[in-house]
Formats: structure tokens, sequence, C-alpha cells
């Protein structure tokens, strides 16, 4: 198969698994379910087919989301797709730099996941809830912003993170090229 034709399709399939994570879970107003979730699935296909397909993946997704009603702010949006982009590029690039260094795969992911949850964090907080939210949000929806892209954000991420590096090598053996 086409190797753009793969990338299309893999990055078609990883936004699907998203929006239907969300778009399942957003009724239950569960947020460590459904950002374990996405996070789950943005560290496992960049795990899987890179940081491209993560990428792609990471940065349309919210846009998705938001068209069908489950991210309710247009404003953050487009920080909770850089949010997601520097979980993915950081644990793509890491996962590389790591390879010499660190030889078990899934210390080496996990350590990978956990620096990129804490670059995801920094962001989203400093973006949503120091920048956006104050700037242009009324004090109830600043709240809300405070605890969603605060702490929960960093436990989302490592969550689906480690649970996407306990899966990977299974779901790799099921991958054929």
């Amino acid at each position: 198969m086409n190797s753009k034709v793969k990338w299309i399709t893999r990055s078609a399939a990883a936004i699907a698994l998203i929006v239907v994570a969300q778009y399942t879970t957003a009724p239950l107003k569960q947020q460590l379910l459904t950002g374990s979730l996405v996070n789950l699935i943005l560290a496992l296909i960049t795990l899987l087919f890179g940081w491209s397909v993560g990428a792609a993946a990471a940065v349309a997704s919210p846009f998705i989301a938001y068209l069908l009603g489950i991210n309710a702010q247009i404003l953050v949006v487009p920080a909770i797709a850089a949010g997601n982009l520097i979980y993915v590029l950081v644990i793509a690039a890491l996962t590389g730099k790591l390879k010499n260094k660190i030889s078990n795969e899934l210390v080496r992911n996990i350590v990978s996941v956990a620096v990129a949850a804490v670059c995801k964090f920094v962001l989203q907080y400093l973006l949503i809830v120091k920048w956006i939210a104050p700037s242009f949000l009324p004090e109830k929806a600043q709240a809300v912003m405070s605890v969603n892209f605060g702490v929960m954000q960093l436990i989302t991420a490592c969550i689906g993170g480690v649970l996407a590096c306990v899966i990977y090598p299974l779901v790799r053996k099921g991958i054929k090229d």
C-alpha cells in the first residue's frame, strides 16, 4: 500500500477513535475517563505510527469535537490542540532519543509519556488557566477551566499514556504493514 494512503488511513482512524471515545463518554461527564481515553489513543498511535499520525489526530480531534458539541468553548480548542500536539511530539522525540540509553522498551516509553504529560499539563495550564480564561471568560467559566485544565490534565495524560505503554506491545503484534 502507498505510504501516503497508509498515513491518511491511520490518521483518519486515529481521529475517529478519539472522537468516538469523546462522544460516547462525554454524557457521563467524567473527565478522568474521557481524558484518559483520549490520551491513551494519542500515545498509542504515536508509539505505533510515529509523530505525524499522532500530530494529525492531536490537532484535528479537538476541532472536530467542538463541531460535534463536545468541547463547549471555542476559545480553548486551539490550546487543547497545542497541548495534545506537545504530548505527541515529546513522546515521539523522547522514545527515539532514549532508545540507546534505556534498553527496556516499557520503561523507555513510560519515561517518555511521563515527561510528555508534564509538558502537556504546563502548556495547557499556562494557555488556558492563566491566559485565555482570565482574559476572555466569565468567572464561572474560569473556575471550570481551572479544574479541567489544572492537575486533571496531568493525571489523565499519565493514566492514558501508561495504559498505552502497557498495551503497545500487544497491539504492535497485531498490526501488519
